[in-house]
């Protein structure tokens, strides 16, 4: 099927839906919302009653349609099903399930269709799901940015303070650090993070303990992204995280899960419910969010009133791998380790930089996953791993056209039909463990996509898993792209994060 032909008839199909849902209300035009994003309380009735969706929930209105974004409190719903149209789950790995669907009007209870893949075979649940129109007071202010809301903190002060000088960054371009010094001779760091309505200021005092200015103490520090952790770990700034937003079961950092096993690392809640009583507790002073904070902006502005610093980190929007990689240096910065922090980064980019320069091997490599509602998830072309992928001297398949309006998110899914026609002829297949599990042999997956031994590298012997613990592994840039290489020029040295399937 042609790739340009498919995306567009499902775009008129989601316009025709959108016009059938709400271009024809004319018995609610009393309660015509302003264009805009808005926070609104959601019920969802229907079910075990096990299942919720996070509330208030983002909601968007432009041209009179609305859409909302439902954040529920499981990972194992994979599609959802609104006016017989099917919308599949847009969250990334490891985190819980997420949609984009349109509802006809506020206040205005609709059926909708959940598939849950958490039983032994997917189950379809009925749900009422109702959202409430906005209101006036703080709990449904309007956001202001159209995707997902913006969280900013006030500009710090620096008056009597003299620049010294910058972080050297080579590859990152999402945060800033600038040094700064006082009259009486302490240092500070003045760290921006993000650009725009989405920009961050923090102002650190490196020695001295001054309290002419207002800074930030990390010491005993909350973290709810995932991908820090081993950045964190790898430098032996772990000493520094008190709470963590994953429970021991789902860290694969070995260094996480000692700490937790020791009782020097405790949960302390995920993202958007964390354990308001603990972090008191624990005199927790500095959280450590990854984007996903912007769709339940009352937990950000909860945190902030108890008196702990919010920080939202953004490796996963840098262009390059080493751009993400160069965030261990803002950790090196932020807890006392950068000579650690540069030395890693140092050791990685050399070898990355090593492998770049030798020629392209001219082999195509597609990644992917194959979901249970017969779908198959992909990396978006020009992520990281795609990145990766091209560093290694491949070419990352298939090659798609993607729309303007893409969400941010660094997977999409496509159908088998798609996955064929792009990627039936690469080199080299990589199944991603990390989002439906490593698997075991080829019979595995040709039951789930029979198709697949039509494949050139399925014919070839050139499948390949990522194992299911890599994308937690963030200081390990270098060896993902080292296993591609040796792979595409049959190099027989051993892999790290890679395993034929037989």
């Amino acid at each position: 099927m042609n790739h340009t032909c498919f995306t567009l008839r499902i775009k008129l199909l989601l316009i025709a839906t959108l016009f059938t849902l709400v271009g024809c209300n004319t018995e609610n035009d009393n309660k015509i919302i302003a264009d805009g994003s808005y926070s609104c309380e959601v019920s969802l009735e229907g079910g075990s009653g096990k299942a919720t969706v996070d509330s208030p929930a983002q909601v968007v209105v432009a041209d009179g349609q609305i859409s909302v974004t439902l954040v529920w409190s499981s990972q194992n719903y994979d599609y959802m099903i609104v006016q017989d149209e099917k919308y599949y789950n847009e969250a990334d790995e490891g985190e819980n399930s997420q949609f984009t669907i349109p509802i006809p009007d506020f206040d205005t209870p609709v059926n909708v269709i959940g598939d849950t893949t958490a039983m032994s075979t997917p189950h379809e649940i009925e749900y009422t799901l109702t959202v409430f129109s906005p209101g006036n007071d703080d709990s449904f202010a309007q956001a202001t940015d159209e995707d997902s809301g913006s969280i900013t903190t006030e500009d710090v002060s620096l008056e009597g303070l003299t620049y010294t000088g910058s972080l050297d960054l080579g590859y990152a371009k999402e945060y800033l650090v600038d040094y700064y010094e006082d009259d009486e001779g302490n240092s500070y760091n003045y760290i921006t993070i993000g650009s725009g309505e989405f920009e961050q200021h923090f102002l650190q005092c490196c020695e001295g303990g001054s309290t002419t200015y207002s800074t930030i103490e990390v010491d005993k520090t909350y973290l709810v992204s995932t991908s820090a952790m081993d950045l964190i770990a790898s430098i032996g700034a772990l000493d520094n995280i008190r709470l963590s937003g994953t429970k021991r079961e789902d860290w694969s950092v070995v260094s996480a899960q000692d700490a937790m096993d020791k009782g020097n690392l405790i949960y302390a809640g995920k993202y958007s419910a964390p354990d308001y009583e603990l972090l008191l507790s624990e005199e927790c002073n500095f959280a450590i969010e990854n984007t996903m904070i912007y769709h339940t902006p009352e937990v950000y502005d909860k945190l902030q009133s108890l008196g702990i610093t919010v920080m939202v980190e953004r490796s996963s929007y840098e262009e390059t791998p080493l751009g993400r990689l160069e965030w261990i240096k803002l950790y090196g910065v932020l807890f006392d380790r950068l000579d650690e922090a540069q030395a890693l980064f140092d050791e990685q980019r050399s070898r990355v930089e090593a492998i770049s320069e030798i020629e392209s091997t001219g082999k195509s490599v597609a990644v992917f996953s194959i979901n249970s509602n017969g779908t198959v998830t992909i990396r978006k072309p020009g992520d990281y791993v795609s990145s990766m992928i091209e560093l290694a001297g491949g070419t990352y398949v298939p090659r798609l056209e993607l729309d303007k309006d893409e969400n941010d998110l660094s997977t999409m899914n496509i159908t088998i039909e798609d996955f064929y026609a792009g990627a039936v002829d690469a080199d080299l297949l990589i199944y991603n463990g990390a989002i439906e599990g490593d698997v075991d042999s080829l019979e595995e997956l040709t039951v789930k996509m029979p198709f697949l031994s039509d494949f050139k590298a399925y014919k070839n012997g050139s499948v390949y898993c990522l194992t299911e613990d890599y994308f937690q592994q963030s200081t390990h840039v270098a060896d993902f792209i080292e296993d591609v290489h040796n792979i595409l020029s049959e190099n027989n040295d051993p892999l790290n994060y890679l395993y034929r399937i037989e």
